[in-house]
């Protein structure tokens, strides 16, 4: 069953989310940078309310990712990548990842790297055609602009240098 799990997971950093990276158990190396550590822990706490509101967008995001509402993903987005990429351009690349089904979709962690900029864990079960569910947790990136919370885009990345 390992195997099933682990091509769950190489699948899902294929096509679900550029910040997506696979469970690591308890024993496993962090893969965090050391600035990106720094830059969390020197970050002040969000307040409870901030909190709130970043994990309600975030789980919006992804059960809109999940229902494949690709408006309102769309809307969700930083409005600096809105006015530079039109919602047909979006959904011309949004189709790589909603490529397969999600669920149970949790918020593990928000972790502040300024007062306006988050990191937010978010775990999920992925359900690809014709292979095992398996759980996943992504990483996103998210931006308050004029009090509300967006979601940075991120290029979608394969996990493996082009052909040379």
């Amino acid at each position: 069953m390992t195997t099933g799990v682990s091509t769950v997971s190489f699948i899902a950093l294929l096509s679900l989310q550029p910040g997506l990276v696979a469970k690591q158990s308890a024993a496993a190396p962090s893969t965090a940078s050391q600035s990106a550590v720094k830059t969390a822990s020197d970050a002040p706490p969000l307040s409870a309310a901030a909190e709130r509101a970043v994990s309600a967008r975030a789980k919006e995001w992804w059960s809109a990712r999940e229902r494949r509402d690709h408006q309102r993903m769309y809307d969700l987005y930083e409005p600096a990548y809105r006015k530079k990429v039109p919602f047909a351009d979006f959904l011309k690349e949004n189709a790589v990842r909603t490529r397969f089904d999600l669920g149970d979709i949790r918020v593990e962690a928000i972790v502040p790297e300024t007062a306006e900029r988050v990191r937010v864990k978010v775990n999920m079960e992925t359900r690809p055609p014709r292979f095992p569910a398996g759980r996943v947790t992504a990483e996103d990136i998210w931006v308050r602009v004029s009090g509300q919370w967006y979601k940075v885009h991120e290029d979608v990345r394969l996990p493996f240098p082009g052909n040379r």
